[in-house]
């Protein structure tokens, strides 16, 4: 099965076409996870939706936006509780992991593959077959 992740942008009007992917498609949204950034200079955070597998397990998306907020903790902020909102209107599972920095990989597509596999050994997507 191929799993990949679809790119959306990072400012206020991506963001709204991220909460109406919630809104429009909840019944297929396995949950939203939130790759954080602590250690990192900037302290931003990427938030993704990982869709079900296709009937035919032929393919899984991800909606991802990358750098899109900042760290959220301790106190939390506007695009977090936005997005945290809309999820929890669907009963949508979700969760958040600290990983590396898309700044550390010299192409998008190596962070994305790193991020799949943090995924994976999270459990929170199907693995390699």
């Amino acid at each position: 099965m191929k799993q990949s992740f679809i790119k959306i942008g990072e400012g206020l009007t991506d963001l709204f076409e991220f909460t109406t992917l919630i809104e429009y498609n909840h019944k297929r949204i396995n949950r939203i996870v939130y790759f954080h950034t602590p250690h990192s200079e900037k302290q931003l955070s990427s938030v993704a939706i990982i869709m079900n597998p296709t009937a035919e397990k032929h393919f899984q998306a991800m909606y991802i936006m990358t750098n899109a907020l900042k760290y959220p903790y301790p106190e939390g902020n506007k695009k977090f509780n936005m997005i945290n909102s809309a999820a929890e209107n669907y009963d949508i599972p979700v969760v958040g992991i600290d990983v590396q920095p898309p700044d550390v990989y010299p192409d998008l597509e190596l962070y994305f593959n790193y991020l799949i596999s943090v995924l994976r050994l999270q459990r929170w997507i199907p693995p390699l077959q």
